[in-house]
């Protein structure tokens, strides 16, 4: 009902229903206005039958001036409405009341967008649900790709169109669950919004002046532009920068058939440091996969696995029955009362970035007290029980409560709780311990508490698995050779630790490195990336991105113009996960291997393309013999051959490709789920030839570590150069140090690790090789007025690129700071107010890596200043009294209406990308409730309207010096109350 509507419909009511005599009184008066009231909402309710009887089932206001005949509601008895409410005995004023309510259809084109109701009024729901709605329907299995938990899906489709999108239950990763944003797909798929044809530049890059062109046009620019750099020798100044890729087999395939190094992702804005830790300790793994659903207790440092976690659905399934059917004990450390935190058996806010310092106490406790494994520690790690009490002689509980503010007798009985628990139990981590400048160190200390306990590997226990994806024994056609060149983008020097095992990058200097001069790239092609948003710094960013002199051109592919398609040349509409292939699985917590299969579910809308579809195309194009590594045929040739493996299901009597298109998924049940594989006996094909080395126990065939020697007996061992569970690191000190590591990788036997290059020379960075943990100096001091800022996830938003989502956003579009009553008390904050948030670099990082150092204003105390932003604060108890909080996933300029919570039509020049004739969504167009009017004065906004506000304009370039991980978590921030008066700017 719109507003004026809703008044003249209160006044008429009102003045209906006066009393009728001003003489009554008492009991009388109030009988007689009850009787009134009662004769009136029979009268209404009479009228409304009356009415709904003359529309027939459409039940809607007739249509306004030129709408759709299509739109008009039908019926034999349709009629005129007053003659109808005549012949009923309705009163004028009563149907007058009536039509004041009625809502008007919503207006969409060929194209039914889900969630736009065509029948508004109480006649919409007539039937409602439709029992035929799902009659016929095809069920397509498929994948999500709405976050990186890529859990399985089935979809219901009728008539080329998909209807509903619901959980698999044959997936063995999600077991049939899915999140709201899983299901929010629909408003992926059908979105008015869609980018639908490719479009190329018209005017200054970010001015948004945009023409429509052919899948043609664009392939031919975009293959002579990449062909004359191929030519000139230099194929490495091609730059591909994924965001969240699921397709990496197609991506791998084109950027080495054309000879390029510079694969760029965003991994060190995610996980880089957890994942260094991981390999750290086990090579073989960056992931560790808590067995939550056997454990007895569970300890959580930083982790959000209720709403924001890489393995979210299944991840949080297995805790949840862990707890409830196991009757493990959930313990959470974490600087916010997430709803991980809030529905724990105990929650401890610590001071930001302590989390490795209560670890560190933790396993002193557990040393002292005794309740160490000590046939674990000695049989499998390569350090003893006593190296380890002098190494933590002095992290004590007391030390940990000085820097963290946790109370030293609950550390020491929460370690004794986890060690009495052992080997059930098992601790668990993420981005709120490692996205820090001490990172590294936080999470090798968490993980140092499983080795004392002796639950590494154990059921219920601290696990891994080297299936980090699809089941290795499935494996595509014939890929090209590596690339042999480098590029300081692709792997910068001064992280050590970013590329030796794995190619995680260091994603968030790329732009910083352009600007400095250090790179310039002739091409450079974004794929399903939102840097702009989701980038530290969001103004260098976004000059980088316009600077045609360090970016000569840029192709963006996304399903949505967002902003970086605004800084793009040539933008090329890439089709929703329900439109194209993948074989695709996260790490297993069954700790098996596993497969999924997404698969077209619908045909793309509009000239949406897959980039398995027209690499092939843009490789023919650029030539050079490119084109042979395209021969294997169609996608779906393609994806046959990759997935011949899939063995033949006895109940259908189908393998392969086939076989996952009826079922979405299959799990390799013949392997034994991956505990203890450092107990496996090693066969005596495996030994033949083998040599031992006297010394160490160390097994090596041709020179390649295979295995160790324990008790005489031959075992796999860890995949680490000592083969043991590397506590002490003695790779990672070398690697720091630019020493040779030759021997080290040969003995691990992941031979595919390999020392810094040249190119690495006189890059120095003192790693500890034992577990340690140090507190940056900028958060030793801080004055009244400063705190450390926080970012986290809600469980309907992931990162930037959900907030297109109408069903979500309406949900989640607003992000005020979150500050705790102590706080709001000393700086006179309420409820409301708005605060002016100053951000500066980091010392430690002035100090440590002068190279990211590129700010020059610096405030009073002398220290750099990053940014400044203003933004309403809740004061709620949920934070730390020294931590400032602001969600992401906020703060969109571009990508759709929804996004920037604008109300009505899509505008801009890039529009010419839609088709708003067969696409259109009336719903946001005229009720979005949450649209900001306030033109950006403070005193003008209400809260919880508006999209909200981008915290990375605060946020610096401030990777972890080990490991390249971005701190998120470590800024320090300075806060000043704004006066009413005070206008915006």
């Amino acid at each position: 009902m719109s507003q004026q509507a809703s008044n003249d419909f209160s006044k008429t009511m009102a003045d209906d229903l006066q009393p009728k005599t001003a003489f009554a009184f008492g009991q009388e008066s109030r009988e007689l206005r009850a009787a009134d009231i009662d004769a009136a909402r029979r009268a209404f309710l009479k009228a409304g039958a009356a009415l709904l009887g003359s529309l027939g089932i459409a039940g809607c206001a007739q249509p306004s001036e030129g709408e759709p005949t299509a739109q008009r509601p039908t019926g034999p008895d349709r009629g005129d409405e007053a003659d109808r409410g005549a012949q009923e005995g309705v009163r004028p004023e009563d149907l007058r009341r009536w039509r004041a309510i009625r809502g008007r259809p919503y207006q969409e084109g060929p194209v039914h967008v889900p969630g736009v109701c065509r029948l508004p009024g109480p006649n919409a729901k007539r039937n409602w649900p439709d029992r035929d709605k799902y009659r016929g329907a095809r069920r397509v299995p498929g994948m999500c790709q709405l976050c990186s938990t890529v859990c399985g899906i089935i979809g219901y489709v009728k008539d080329g169109r998909l209807l509903k999108i619901e959980g698999n239950p044959k997936d063995p990763n999600s077991r049939g669950h899915l999140c709201a944003r899983g299901q929010a797909g629909l408003n992926h798929q059908y979105h008015p919004e869609r980018l639908l044809y490719p479009l190329k530049r018209v005017g200054a890059r970010g001015e948004g002046r945009w023409r429509r062109i052919s899948w043609d046009e664009a392939l031919d620019e975009i293959a002579e532009r990449l062909r004359a750099i191929r030519e000139s020798g230099h194929p490495e100044d091609f730059a591909f920068h994924q965001g969240r890729s699921r397709s990496k087999d197609a991506v791998a395939r084109f950027l080495r058939a054309f000879g390029t190094p510079t694969q760029l992702n965003h991994r060190a804005l995610c996980s880089g440091a957890r994942r260094a830790a991981n390999l750290t300790y086990l090579w073989e793994s960056d992931w560790d996969l808590n067995d939550v659903e056997n454990a007895k207790y569970i300890l959580n440092f930083g982790s959000n696995a209720f709403e924001a976690h890489q393995g979210h659905v299944p991840f949080a399934n297995r805790i949840q029955n862990g707890r409830f059917r196991n009757g493990a004990k959930l313990v959470t450390f974490d600087v916010r009362l997430s709803n991980m935190a809030g529905a724990s058996d105990e929650w401890f806010a610590p001071f930001p970035g302590t989390d490795g310092a209560i670890a560190l106490a933790m396993a002193h406790t557990i040393l002292k007290e005794n309740l160490h494994d000590e046939e674990f520690i000695h049989r499998w790690t390569n350090v003893t029980v006593e190296e380890l009490r002098r190494h933590l002689a002095d992290r004590t509980p007391e030390w940990a409560e000085a820097v963290s503010g946790v109370p030293a007798a609950d550390i020491r009985r929460i370690a004794i709780e986890f060690a009495k628990a052992a080997p059930a139990c098992t601790t668990m981590c993420n981005r709120g311990s490692s996205a820090h400048l001490n990172g590294y160190y936080n999470d090798r200390a968490i993980h140092l508490l499983n080795a004392l306990v002796g639950s590494v590997g154990k059921k219920g226990g601290w696990c891994w698995s080297p299936y980090s994806g699809v089941d290795p024994d499935l494996q595509p056609p014939p890929m090209p050779p590596s690339v042999k060149k480098w590029h300081v983008l692709e792997d910068p020097p001064e992280y050590a630790l970013a590329n030796v095992w794995r190619r995680m990058r260091v994603g968030e200097i790329v732009y910083l490195y352009l600007l400095q001069g250090r790179a310039k790239l002739r091409a450079y092609m974004t794929y399903n990336l939102d840097s702009p948003l989701t980038w530290p710094e969001e103004s260098l960013t976004k000059d980088v991105l316009c600077n045609e002199e360090l970016i000569e051109f840029h192709v963006c592919i996304n399903c949505f113009y967002n902003e970086t398609a605004h800084y793009a040349d040539i933008v090329l509409p890439w089709t929703t996960y329900l439109e194209r292939w993948d074989l695709d699985a996260r790490a297993s917590y069954n700790l098996r291997p596993y497969v999924g299969l997404r698969t077209p579910m619908v045909e793309p809308l509009g000239e949406a393309r897959d980039i398995r579809d027209f690499f092939p195309e843009l490789a023919r194009r650029i030539g050079g013999g490119m084109e042979k590594w395209y021969a294997y045929g169609s996608t779906e040739d393609y994806m046959r051959q990759w997935a011949a493996k899939v063995p033949v299901d006895p109940r259908t009597g189908k393998g392969g490709l086939d076989r996952l298109l009826e079922d979405g998924v299959w799990e390799n049940t013949e392997r034994e789920p991956y505990y203890e594989p450092y107990n496996r006996p090693l066969s005596d094909e495996e030994l033949e030839g083998a040599e031992i080395d006297p010394q160490t126990g160390i097994i090596t065939r041709d020179g390649i570590g295979i295995g160790i020697m324990q008790d005489g007996r031959a075992v796999r061992g860890f995949a680490t150069p000592s083969r043991k569970f590397e506590i002490r690191s003695l790779f990672v000190n070398c690697v720091g140090r630019n020493e040779d590591c030759t021997r080290l990788i040969r003995n691990s036997g992941i031979t595919s690790t390999h020392p810094r290059p040249p190119q690495h020379a006189g890059h120095i960075v003192e790693i500890s090789p034992l577990p340690d943990w140090f507190q940056p100096e900028e958060h030793q001091e801080l004055a009244d007025d400063e705190l450390i800022m926080t970012s986290f996830k809600w469980n309907v938003h992931n990162h930037g690129r959900t907030m297109h989502l109408k069903w979500l956003a309406e949900i989640v579009h607003s992000n005020p700071a979150w500050i705790n009553p102590q706080t709001a008390r000393r700086l006179g904050l309420e409820d409301g107010d708005w605060v002016e948030i100053t951000s500066y670099f980091s010392r430690h990082l002035e100090k440590v890596s002068p190279h990211v150092v590129h700010f020059t204003e610096r405030d009073d105390t002398g220290r750099l200043v990053v940014s400044r932003m203003r933004i309403p604060v809740v004061v709620m108890p949920g934070i730390h009294p020294r931590a400032i909080a602001i969600s992401n996933s906020c703060g969109h300029w571009q990508y759709t209406n929804v996004a920037q919570a604008r109300r009505g039509k899509p505008r801009g020049g890039h529009v010419v990308g839609y088709d708003l004739q067969a696409m259109r969504d009336e719903d946001w167009e005229r009720n979005m409730w949450w649209e900001d009017v306030s033109g950006g004065d403070p005193r003008k906004w209400r809260p919880n309207t508006g999209n909200g506000w981008n915290q990375n304009r605060l946020l610096p370039i401030a990777p972890d010096p080990i490991s390249g991980q971005q701190a998120f978590h470590s800024t320090v921030v300075r806060i000043r109350k704004l006066t009413v008066a005070e206008p915006a700017r």
